[in-house]
């Protein structure tokens, strides 16, 4: 099931005209990011004013207080970190249940603490993946449970390892307001160098789990 689910979040990467159907995934991987973010600031002290995901597939979020470089470096590492997690724990059908349901919480519980203006678009989305992720926990079988699990953890990382593309070109021809360009301002490194450096660590992340999503497959 897992290598199924990877085949066909593979394949939709290559058919054309497919940014329908991957248009809620990205939406998806977008709450994976600010998620990772406040949860970084919530645990390094500082608290979270409130998250944003926009239609463009774009997001926000503001903090205040927690450790700075720990919260910019959050969202892009955290989104692959867990991807790979997710691929690590459904290699076992019966954990992908428990995967999908901890996630339709963790969803719903920072749409409704965070997730600002109450009727917004990002409160919406964070409200029907919750619910969506709660019904497959609920009616799913284990197989099905890790197809699906499976097939949001290589998005998670294909779309968080795209994203560390783009981020790359722009921390090298502008000044683009992103993660990067935070980090550059608060410590003088160039945003070149941050998006380098989380690419690595992503890359890292990604092979750990894929070297133990191929031991399970044997």
């Amino acid at each position: 099931m897992l290598w199924l689910a990877s085949g066909v979040a593979l394949a939709l990467w290559f058919v054309p005209d497919a940014e329908v159907l991957v248009y809620p995934l990205r939406l998806f991987v977008t709450i994976v990011h600010e998620t990772a973010h406040a949860l970084a600031a919530l645990l390094t002290g500082g608290s979270v004013a409130y998250i944003q995901v926009r239609p463009d597939g774009s997001g926000l979020t503001a903090t205040r207080g927690g450790l700075a470089p720990i919260i910019s470096s959050a969202g892009y590492v955290g989104t692959v970190l867990y991807g790979g997690a997710l691929l690590s724990w459904c290699r076992r059908p019966r954990r992908a249940k428990v995967a999908l349901g901890a996630t339709a919480l963790l969803i719903a519980g920072m749409t409704l603490a965070f997730l600002r203006p109450v009727i917004s678009f990002g409160f919406l989305i964070g409200m029907a993946w919750s619910v969506l992720l709660g019904i497959a926990f609920g009616v799913a079988s284990a197989r099905v449970a890790q197809f699906l699990a499976g097939f949001l953890a290589v998005q998670s990382c294909l779309n968080a390892l795209f994203d560390l593309k783009m981020l790359f070109a722009l921390s090298a021809t502008g000044d683009a307001p992103t993660d990067a360009l935070a980090m550059q301002e608060l410590t003088r490194i160039p945003a070149l160098v941050w998006a380098l450096l989380w690419s690595g660590i992503s890359i890292g992340i990604l092979i750990f789990a894929l070297r133990g999503y191929r031991r399970a497959r044997g």
